[in-house]
């Protein structure tokens, strides 16, 4: 006896198949629908989406992915619409004091300076802004404590380049920072602020050319903002034409103090202390140092020795 051909077996399918439709549909009189092909998950046609079968409520599948696809509709206040405070993060939102009436020009800013905040939307001091920003334009060194997100790099760069556009020659900044990430937001966020005055910044992180880095070191740029490895190997092999421009910086700024500073494994604190070495002396410039967590070793920089005629640190 012979085998059964597949196409046999196919049309012996087709044949059940119309069977039960056709029971499914008795006593109607409307011919059973003419079988289509299989489609693939979301390959529905346009005609199907646009004519869903009588009588049912399904939703196509294709139209049901671009809905949830779709954000909601969101209300949008006059203060959105002025570029107000809201087009903050919501870590800075909430360390803005809302009973402050203090803005910038009130801290002792210029009007260049305010006006390059505002158009980058920061139209109110936070907290850790109001609190740093006249003391060090005072000449006061700080050490600054507040939550990551909270404004901590405009509380140091806006009277860096307050005083800098006072007197604007050489290497006037170094800040540290330990990883790449944090140095290139604070590079790109002081060019920003500073673009108005043409304040040159220079990145010194590792993954870079050194050789590039080197140049840029040599041609003094204005802000220098580094992980301390990557400058400390400039320190110990660049020439001193390259470095020498590091010894009239008069503003130091450690940024996530408590990890540039904590000992142990990995620690960064040989590197650092390789960076203060080749910077001018505490007594003639000004430290500042910014973290989220005061750590036992940044709570003991406050009452460390003070040079004669150098103010507290507040």
């Amino acid at each position: 006896m012979e085998r059964p051909v597949k196409r046999r077996r196919v049309s012996l399918d087709e044949n059940d198949s119309d069977a039960a439709s056709s029971s499914a549909s008795e006593g109607s009189s409307s011919a059973p629908p003419s079988p289509q092909p299989p489609h693939e998950d979301g390959d529905e046609s346009e005609e199907e989406i646009a004519k869903p079968h009588q009588g049912t409520n399904t939703v196509s599948r294709i139209k049901s992915k671009k809905d949830a696809s779709v954000p909601a509709a969101q209300h949008v206040t006059p203060e959105d619409q002025d570029g107000g405070s809201n087009d903050l993060p919501l870590s800075i939102q909430s360390s803005i004091d809302p009973s402050s009436t203090r803005t910038f020009l009130d801290l002792g800013l210029s009007p260049w300076l305010t006006a390059s905040l505002n158009a980058m939307a920061i139209k109110n001091p936070t907290r850790i802004q109001s609190a740093a920003i006249p003391p060090i334009l005072q000449g006061r060194d700080c050490i600054g404590g507040s939550r990551t997100g909270s404004g901590k790099t405009v509380a140091f760069a806006a009277p860096i380049l307050e005083t800098w556009s006072r007197d604007p020659r050489g290497i006037y900044a170094v800040v540290l920072t330990p990883t790449r990430e944090l140095a290139l937001q604070i590079y790109e966020q002081i060019s920003a602020v500073g673009a108005r005055q043409g304040v040159r910044c220079c990145l010194v992180t590792g993954g870079a050319d050194q050789k590039a880095q080197a140049l840029e070191l040599g041609r003094r740029p204005h802000v220098v903002i580094a992980t301390p490895g990557r400058l400390a190997e400039h320190i110990e092999t660049s020439g001193d034409d390259t470095m020498k421009g590091l010894r009239k910086v008069k503003f130091v700024v450690l940024d996530e103090a408590d990890r540039l500073l904590a000992t142990g494994k990995g620690s960064m604190l040989p590197a650092v202390s390789t960076c203060l070495d080749a910077l001018p002396p505490s007594s003639e410039r000004q430290t500042l140092l910014f973290t989220a967590t005061v750590t036992p070793e940044v709570r003991a920089l406050k009452d460390a020795p003070r040079a004669p005629g150098k103010p507290d640190v507040f």
